[in-house]
């Protein structure tokens, strides 16, 4: 027997009202060498038609320079098999610098990274160099030392912009922060 729609959403309403209770219990405040790592899976697209869209992982270091910048380090791999058209498998790594946009039990961030890509589609040859990732997110301080977020990347191919579409990833993320 199946639950009704207007149970599930009260019952979904009650778990979420309930999770809200369990964020920090005090305010937050980010300190400088603040170092905070985590990972979480992500979907990329390239928006062409004839290619597949992917599932794959990521992975994010971040020290604290001060209370609003970090130097960040991350990498990710996808494989492109969703969907119709050239399956694909993406990998990227980077370095660069992040700045939270405020300290909030939300923190929403924008984030630039330069680094190597590489993208290998199925019969075809394989487009690599230096790449640059712009992202924007937010992060949910759930306590002191766990966060959940999401991020929207781009991540585009410097040393041939013709050869590398528009890639775009949505990373969904959970990790610790490691504090003095």
């Amino acid at each position: 027997m199946r639950a009704s729609p207007t149970l599930s959403r009260w019952a979904l309403t009650l778990l979420l009202a309930s999770a809200a209770g369990l964020g920090p219990a005090q305010p937050v405040q980010a300190e400088a060498w603040e170092v905070k790592a985590g990972l979480g899976p992500l979907f990329g697209t390239d928006f062409l038609p004839e290619h597949q869209d992917a599932l794959g992982g990521q992975a994010y270091l971040q020290v604290g320079i001060s209370d609003l910048l970090s130097l960040t380090a991350a990498g990710g791999y996808s494989h492109h098999f969703l969907g119709t058209g050239a399956g694909a498998r993406m990998f990227h790594a980077g370095l660069g610098l992040a700045c939270s946009l405020d300290v909030l039990v939300v923190v929403p961030y924008l984030e630039l990274r330069l680094g190597y890509l590489r993208r290998d589609v199925d019969g075809q040859d394989g487009a690599q160099g230096l790449g640059l990732t712009a992202a924007l997110g937010a992060d949910y301080l759930w306590t002191d030392s766990f966060t959940l977020g999401v991020a929207v990347e781009y991540h585009g191919l410097l040393t041939d912009l013709d050869a590398f579409p528009a890639y775009l990833t949505v990373n969904l993320r959970a990790g610790m922060r490691f504090l003095d």
